[in-house]
Parts: C-alpha cells; structure tokens; sequence
C-alpha cells in the first residue's frame, strides 16, 4: 500500500510525500497490532464521521 486519500467534508486535501508515508505508516502498524487481520492486505478503509 503507497496510496492514501484524505477528504474532509468531501473536499480532498493534498498530502505531500512526508505526511502520505507518515499516514500509511502509522495506519499500518495499528492495524498490524490487530489480531486477525489477513497478512495480504490490499485496502485499509477508515471513514470518521
């Protein structure tokens, strides 16, 4: 995964590259810590409302 998409109130916000890495990352090792997660994730969706 190496592509993230950020909406606020339906308008999407440019990331620059540090912020994207920074995102993906994070997202990924929380999810990572999760237990029965499938090891070939394709998709991580999060919707915050």
């Amino acid at each position: 995964m190496n592509n993230i998409i950020l909406k606020v109130n339906g308008s999407e916000i440019p990331l620059n590259a540090f912020v994207s890495k920074t995102f993906i990352n994070v997202v990924e090792a929380l999810v990572n810590s999760l237990d029965k997660i499938p090891e070939d994730k394709k998709q991580i969706e999060i919707v915050v409302k």
